[in-house]
């Protein structure tokens, strides 16, 4: 009975999922209005090689992407890969209509966060033979693996790449405002955001995306998670302290209101431009940050500030093998081919993410090196997952609605928190979140 309840849950829901997200992700928020192709090309004939199709919503890494397939396509003569891209919010409509119609394509790519849905829905195969008996599989770490399973720790998929926030800062701005390094507590953040907060040129101190959608929640959740809290339990008082403490910096004038209008982009765009001190930032940003930048500020990274604890999020896409497909074996096996341990460490170095396998990160110098991704890489320690659960945009949109009502002044945080918390309760009292959500890990020799 339960599980009829999750899928009828997820088919009602799962509309609200398609104009929610882009987080953790390098592709833009409007997607494209049509699908195109971009197959690689056959060198050849393929005999009877089996046909598998594999869609995804990957832009500005659809060649990163591209160039994995080709290559295997070239070392052998069995299998022949077909990569279409399709808009994000195409493809989850793709998703919930081919649940029913059964028009799916073979290998699927989803959200994280979303795969939970998607999987109570019926979109994706139960793969948990297969990868059990695949020695590579103790190489991933255990967050971004933890939302590929069901609530009985089913595999319906494999995680393709991690990434998780942190904060980024003008250190021409706060050394002017007599700061050498970033803050590491609240006290210090809030100190710097005071110190950094010009009215005059509409200049603030911080800058983060609190948009009422998925994007809002990836933000907003480090905070409470820092002081202790979760979305379980809203009406906890470490979950109030923490959006209480993004509210005062609304309220004080330290953090502009349009944060509630803000995609992370456009956060993120805010700071490049010096109208902000500080910015949440996320790994795929990292791809252009100099370019926007271009030399007028100094910029550093740091964990986000902490409260009780160091927190971050975790994003990054999957790759499962849809119901109905004809070459189940074929998927698994291709898959197992794009997330090996060079692969993973290739793909993710050129596409500014990180690596979902503790042997990848040694592979590529940029993840060793590169003092921005060794914070990065520091931050997956004490990073979380969203989730995973069937009905994680219920959730998650009873928060962010509660996080801008308290950031607006409509509701005192704690009025929004427990009207928040009347719907999240009786759903996670029936289907509770998983104990294991912290962590996409690290390699020890990164710290």
């Amino acid at each position: 009975m339960k599980e009829r309840f999750q899928k009828i849950a997820a088919l009602l829901l799962i509309g609200t999922m398609t104009a929610s997200l882009m987080t953790g992700c390098g592709g833009n928020s409007g997607g494209k209005e049509e699908s195109k192709e971009t197959s690689s090309e056959e060198s050849g004939s393929k005999g009877e090689a089996a046909e598998v199709t594999l869609w995804h919503y990957f832009e500005h890494e659809a060649g990163d992407l591209e160039a994995i397939v080709e290559k295997y396509n070239e070392e052998q003569d069995d299998i022949h890969v077909t990569c279409t891209y399709v808009s994000r919010d195409e493809l989850m409509n793709q998703y919930t209509i081919g649940a029913v119609s059964g028009e799916l394509p073979d290998i699927g790519m989803v959200d994280s966060p979303d795969m939970a849905s998607y999987i109570s829905l019926g979109v994706f195969e139960d793969i948990t033979e297969e990868l059990e008996a695949w020695e590579d599989l103790e190489q991933f770490y255990p967050g971004p693996l933890l939302s590929c399973q069901d609530a009985d720790g089913k595999y319906y998929g494999i995680p393709n790449n991690s990434n998780c926030l942190a904060l980024a800062c003008n250190m021409d701005v706060l050394r002017a405002a007599g700061f050498e390094n970033p803050p590491t507590t609240w006290d210090e953040f809030r100190k710097v955001c005071e110190a950094t907060t010009d009215a005059s040129t509409g200049t603030y101190g911080f800058a983060m995306c609190a948009i009422g959608t998925e994007e809002g929640t990836f933000q907003i959740l480090p905070w409470i998670y820092s002081a202790g809290g979760n979305i379980d339990d809203l009406s906890s008082p470490e979950a109030t302290k923490g959006i209480q403490f993004l509210s005062d910096l609304v309220k004080d004038g330290l953090m502009s209101k349009e944060v509630v209008n803000w995609q992370q982009s456009e956060a993120f765009n805010a700071f490049c431009a010096g109208k902000a001190a500080m910015v949440e930032s996320g790994t795929w940003q990292l791809a252009d940050i100099d370019e926007k930048i271009a030399g007028t500020f100094e910029y550093q990274y740091a964990l986000l500030p902490k409260d009780k604890e160091y927190a971050s999020t975790i994003g990054g896409e999957n790759f499962g093998v849809c119901t109905g497909s004809e070459h189940r074996e074929e998927c698994i096996e291709f898959l197992k081919y794009l997330m090996s341990a060079q692969n993973n460490a290739d793909f993710t170095a050129a596409a500014a993410k990180l690596p979902v396998r503790k042997d990848a990160v040694s592979l590529n110098e940029l993840f060793t090196t590169d003092e921005r991704y060794k914070i990065f890489n520091e931050g997956m320690n004490y990073a979380r997952a969203r989730g995973p659960h069937a009905q994680w945009p219920t959730l998650s949109e009873a928060f962010y609605t509660a996080t801008q009502q308290s950031m607006l002044g409509e509701k005192s945080v704690e009025d929004a928190l427990k009207q928040a918390a009347d719907t999240i309760a009786p759903i996670v009292k029936e289907d509770p979140l998983p104990e294991l959500s912290i962590g996409g890990g690290v390699a020890d020799d990164v710290n």
